[in-house]
């Protein structure tokens, strides 16, 4: 037990030390590892972002280098070259001979022979082609099927562009090989015959060796080159398994999807002729390899610096832990309410001074709760006294202006019968030895009271009881009945002309609760009313004429608290319900 108590003192130090230096220290490093890493990814993506500028800005190059070679091809010399090229549409082979001839020394001269131009077609509205520099290895029908061919045809007159991630030409057959295709189709105005249907001119791309190269580089991850519509053109490393079904990637800018299981990120440019995208494909972990190694290093030797700090700390609290931890523990029984402790004196002199402090404080705060709860007791059974007086006056006024008013009309015997039925009531108002009654006893004071107002009302009302034998010896607090029967008779029997007032009394036992209703046929109250009588502003307004019904309900407040209820429910002019619920006492309960 004394190894748990030491511990526990060590638990709550080492939580200090944790809270404002550990997690603090190591906040700092993560945030800056963090910010670091973040840098390090950043400066990646802007080497990749750098070299897809340069493969954009080449591709970009080429792309009107091409379109300005076709169109000077073209329209050179007032169209030329285009006269030449619709005499070779013929089956004569002299005069094809002759006319090929031509058409390749002018060719030559427009042209002037370059290493990246592989060939040049002329495709005929009649089917036949007259190739230029080198044969095509792909179909006619694959060409003229493409979609740079036919976006040509509708466009007269207008350069459009396509790709091919091979070498198209029997002399150019090579890996990493990306050749660029470019074809006008002419109109009248251009081909007067009317016998050409396209020029088409297919150049090798430096893009592709420029892809190569930056592969190399793992860092750069793998580069792919796409359509406008997301269609791969070129892709050398077989990465297109790694684009992701969603088409986020294709917006310029930097994404991130997760591929079976693991990060990647997406760089993307777009070249603007084409509307091609250059798309790079990198592992997130390859972009910060060599940092989370660094990271890993400072994490180590951060770790190693708190173990040897947990050590020094185990040492020193050696010292003053027991005699804090024991004045802890006698903290924790006065807070669970046990004042009567005592800890005894160790530990260094400010630790002495501080537990005398700490058993002299105790002595004191038992002392003042004991002083303050005995004040508080007086306070609330003067209080009772004062409330249960407070309704003698105002019951005694009204029996004896009975008692005068019987006395001057007529020569009754039962005169001594209201006095005798008054002695009673007023006997059980002075009696001070309890505040308690059984319902029995409460019933018998009633039927006094009640005797009294039937001759001041002349039998005006009649009463009717209900009570379960049950109930008769439970206590409640002595006249709480009669208030509300005396508000029924005054106040809710006035303005009854040719009915009888009728007042219900009812007790039940509920479960633990006994209940109690007072009814009447009385012209009742609205909710406006009911409120204003227990609203303490409203009720000085109305001066005493709702003080028997308030010095109930402040009476059981302050014998229950909020283990009774006090209700009270009307409908002007048909009746007014009163119910009474207290918890079950009996004469001998503990809990009284």
């Amino acid at each position: 037990m004394w190894i748990d108590k030491k511990q526990e003192l060590k638990t709550s130090y080492y939580r200090s030390f944790i809270a404002l230096i550990a997690v603090p220290i190591l906040l700092i490093i993560l945030i800056s590892t963090g910010i670091i890493r973040s840098m390090m990814r950043d400066a990646a993506i802007k080497t990749i972002r750098r070299a897809q500028d340069n493969i954009v800005s080449t591709l970009n190059t080429e792309i009107k280098d091409v379109s300005m070679r076709l169109s000077h091809l073209i329209y050179v010399n007032d169209n030329e070259i285009m006269k030449k090229a619709a005499r070779t549409d013929t089956d004569d082979i002299a005069n094809l001979h002759a006319a090929a001839g031509d058409l390749t020394e002018s060719f030559n001269y427009a042209m002037v022979p370059v290493q990246d131009v592989l060939s040049t077609i002329f495709y005929m509205k009649s089917g036949r082609s007259t190739y230029m520099k080198d044969d095509v290895l792909l179909a006619d029908e694959e060409v003229k099927e493409s979609d740079w061919y036919q976006a040509a045809l509708k466009d007269k007159n207008m350069v459009k562009t396509g790709f091919y991630n091979t070498g198209v030409t029997f002399s150019y057959r090579v890996s990493n090989a990306f050749t660029l295709a470019a074809g006008l189709s002419p109109g009248i105005d251009v081909d007067r015959d009317g016998n050409i249907e396209m020029v088409a001119v297919f150049v090798s791309s430096k893009v592709g060796n420029l892809i190569r190269d930056y592969d190399k580089e793992g860092v750069l991850g793998s580069t792919m080159i796409l359509g406008k519509d997301g269609e791969i053109l070129f892709d050398r490393q077989n990465a297109g398994e790694l684009l992701p079904e969603n088409k986020a990637f294709l917006k310029e800018g930097v994404t991130k999807e997760r591929i079976k299981g693991k990060q990647y990120v997406y760089v993307t440019s777009q070249e603007p002729e084409s509307g091609c995208r250059i798309v790079s494909v990198v592992a997130s972990e390859t972009l910060t390899k060599s940092f989370n190694r660094t990271a890993m290093a400072i994490i180590a030797v951060t770790l190693f610096l708190f173990l040897l700090f947990y050590f020094f700390s185990s040492y020193f609290l050696k010292n003053i832990i027991e005699p804090i931890h024991n004045t802890v523990e006698g903290m924790k029984k006065v807070e669970e309410g046990n004042l009567n402790v005592h800890v005894e004196p160790a530990g260094q002199a400010e630790l002495c001074t501080m537990i005398h402090s700490f058993n002299q404080m105790t002595r004191h705060l038992g002392q003042l709760i004991q002083d303050n709860e005995e004040h508080q007791q007086k306070k609330h059974e003067a209080e009772i006294r004062a409330l249960q007086s407070q309704i003698n006056p105002h019951f005694l006024v009204n029996s004896l202006s009975s008692i005068r008013f019987i006395a001057q009309v007529s020569k009754f015997d039962s005169i001594a019968r209201m006095a005798e039925a008054l002695m009673k009531i007023l006997s059980c108002s002075f009696r001070s030895n309890s505040g308690f009654y059984t319902l029995k006893e409460e019933l018998e004071v009633l039927d006094s009271f009640i005797y009294l107002m039937q001759i001041r009302y002349s039998n005006g009302f009649e009463i009717e009881y209900e009570i379960e034998d049950a109930c008769l010896d439970c206590l409640l607090p002595r006249l709480i009945l009669q208030p509300v029967v005396e508000n029924s008779i005054v106040h809710g029997f006035t303005e009854l002309i040719d009915e009888i007032g009728k007042i219900r009394i009812s007790a039940r036992q509920q479960e633990h609760v006994l209940v109690i209703q007072i009814e009447d046929n009385g012209k009742g109250m609205t909710q406006e009313e009911i409120r204003s009588i227990f609203d303490k502003e409203d009720r000085e307004k109305q001066e005493n004429q709702s003080i028997g019904i308030t010095n109930v309900n402040t009476r059981l407040v302050l014998n229950y608290g909020n283990d009774c209820e006090f209700t009270m429910k009307s409908e002007k002019g048909v009746y007014m319900r009163t119910v009474i619920r207290l918890p079950i006492r009996r004469k001998g309960d503990k809990d009284r």
